[in-house]
């Protein structure tokens, strides 16, 4: 059997989003382990979406 998801998908984002704006916000649902924001490979821009991950 396969463990729970722990790690939320947000999609549209702003650029200027940063990893604390999302803990600030997302973190009235619980404790946050960890807040990733891809960038694009050649612009090292964010990609518009990150994902929070919870603990278990």
């Amino acid at each position: 059997m396969r463990p729970p998801n722990t790690s939320l998908f947000v999609r549209n984002i702003a650029d200027e989003s940063r990893p604390e704006d999302l803990r600030r916000e997302f973190g009235r649902y619980g404790p946050i382990v960890d807040v990733y924001i891809p960038l694009d490979f050649y612009t090292r821009q964010p990609r518009g979406f990150a994902y929070i991950q919870y603990p278990l």
